[in-house]
């Protein structure tokens, strides 16, 4: 008589399979991402020339982290945070829904929300130029040439 009984695999060896087949798809994965991103140098959020981000990424990641806590410092005695950011796109969420829309309402939301991001920019620069004028004439030249370096970067990418 023929034994007709299935051998089965055993389970360590379907998991094994498992993360190999998932590991080698995390890297095809990352490697096609970053041939069609170009790399890493030319993700989108890389791109951003507004000169407020220029001047921060120029700033070493004590000063970066040090600006941050004085800008939500800020923000607090302001009586503002996150959360009134959050509230606040909640409400225009609640103008959009209304029936009848009312526009004047949507556009004041809008320019509140708009005069809240000039003060914010504002106490941003200013910590900035707070940060800066705290540092030594040799920092500031470290400083100015890190931002010269970055600008020669973003030249060269400008120019592909």
């Amino acid at each position: 008589m023929v034994d007709t009984t299935k051998l089965k695999t055993p389970l360590w060896m379907r998991l094994t399979l498992f993360v190999s087949v998932a590991l080698n798809v995390l890297v095809i994965g990352a490697a096609v991402g970053f041939v069609l991103t170009d790399g890493p140098d030319r993700r989108p959020d890389r791109e951003r020339t507004d000169f407020g981000s220029f001047y921060m990424r120029s700033l070493s990641d004590a000063d970066r982290r040090a600006l941050r806590r004085d800008f939500e410092s800020g923000l607090q005695r302001q009586g503002r945070d996150r959360g009134a950011f959050i509230m606040d796109l909640r409400a225009t969420l609640d103008t959009l829904r209304a029936s009848p829309f009312d526009q004047d309402a949507f556009v004041s939301a809008m320019a509140e929300q708009s005069g809240a991001r000039v003060q914010r920019e504002e106490m941003g620069r200013q910590i900035l130029a707070n940060r800066i004028a705290a540092m030594t004439d040799a920092e500031r030249a470290a400083y100015a040439d890190q931002l010269e370096e970055r600008l020669s970067d973003l030249a060269k990418r400008v120019r592909r």
